[in-house]
């Protein structure tokens, strides 16, 4: 058994590994995909998917963003070599089988140094003997320091940017919005007023997702997400992204709400009552209304 070390690879998951479909008769452009469809086999049971055609794509999303947040953390993507000598890899995945096993990602280095530097194997579990040849297994990613981070503070004034939050990405809205920025600005600003004060009422209302930036070259940082409901106050139709400056928050952007999820996804598994997870035919009649 050999001491681990801390990997120095890269922070984009494809980048530091190949990810082939298990078998012969896995097509090459679906490897990725058949491998999340094991790991969506193997762990309690969820809903992954917004989109039919793409049936993994909050998996695919959450692996590729945990991968990203443990590669800025120290002793969290762990090499060693094995009993041939061979080097293997893991990381913690952050996820559990039914039975609470954690679920680690695992690999053997690259025989092909022109590629990237490991190969995907396998998801073991903790009782797996490949996780033998380490003296300590890694930990799962961790998003913030401080739990009150993730809760909303009814003493902060709620700031929106609305002339970013209006004219930016005008697309998100509903139909009926996106051609009379009069009318979204009223709606808007009342929407805003009214996710405030659901906030100062509940905190549970105010949902955290993890931000890595525009280049997404930085460790990340905490943001909460609001409901913006503009034809029905228990219908959301967007997220509001709100950070955290000095002794307020400002709102600079919305999200829609399958992206929202998306994001949220990555810290823990959102159970609120206006973001839901894309299980229920609700869900799609209530996106569909929204236009």
């Amino acid at each position: 058994m050999g001491t681990p070390s801390v990997s120095t690879n890269p922070t984009e998951l494809f980048d530091f590994a190949w990810i082939p479909g298990r078998g012969p008769e896995a097509s090459p452009t679906k490897g990725y995909e058949s491998r999340l469809k094991e790991l969506a086999d193997r762990a309690q049971p969820e809903h992954w998917s917004f989109d039919a055609a793409q049936p993994y794509g909050i998996l695919g999303n959450y692996l590729r963003y945990t991968f990203k947040r443990l590669s800025f953390e120290r002793g969290k993507i762990l090499e060693v070599g094995d009993a041939s000598g061979a080097r293997v890899c893991v990381f913690n995945t952050g996820l559990f089988t039914p039975n609470y096993e954690t679920i680690y990602a695992f690999f053997e280095a690259h025989r092909d140094l022109s590629r990237q530097p490991w190969v995907f194997k396998d998801w073991i579990v903790e009782s797996d003997r490949r996780l033998a040849f380490f003296d300590a297994k890694p930990g799962p990613a961790r998003y913030f320091d401080k739990a009150d981070e993730l809760i909303y503070d009814p003493d902060r004034k709620l700031i929106p940017n609305l002339d970013h939050i209006l004219d930016e990405n005008v697309d998100r809205y509903p139909s009926d919005l996106r051609d009379n920025p009069h009318r979204r600005r009223m709606i808007l600003q009342g929407a805003v007023a009214e996710a405030g004060k659901r906030a100062q009422m509940n905190y549970k209302v105010a949902v955290p997702q993890f931000y890595f930036g525009h280049e997404s070259t930085e460790a990340g940082r905490i943001q909460l997400l609001l409901p913006l409901c503009f034809n029905h106050p228990a219908r959301a139709d967007l997220a509001l992204v709100l950070e955290r400056e000095w002794d307020a928050y400002r709102a600079f952007t919305v999200l829609p709400l399958d992206r929202a999820y998306s994001n949220a996804r990555l810290i823990a598994k959102p159970e609120n009552e206006w973001l839901k997870e894309p299980s229920s035919a609700s869900w799609l009649q209530d996106r569909n209304a929204a236009g």
